[in-house]
């Protein structure tokens, strides 16, 4: 995913187990183009997702077949 990109792309944040955020986005930036992981605050697990336009039902479907594993906590940071 190029950074010109970056500015289309759906962006969420959420939680996680601090300890897991490499395989996510090892997970995630495997499917090149599909989504790019930007660690916010390493020692909350705090990380912002930046979705690529259309690839947002893949992405959560993936976050959701791992959400027990990884943690994963969706909460509104607005």
């Amino acid at each position: 995913m190029s950074f010109q990109n970056l500015k289309n792309c759906t962006k969420h944040q959420l939680l996680m187990d601090p300890h897991q955020i490499h395989y996510l986005r090892f997970i995630l930036e495997a499917y090149e183009g599909m989504a790019l992981v930007s660690t916010i605050d390493r020692a909350l697990g705090r990380v912002l997702l930046s979705i690529s336009p259309g690839c947002e039902k893949d992405v959560f479907a993936i976050l959701e077949s791992e959400r027990e594993h990884l943690g994963i906590r969706f909460v509104d940071f607005s």
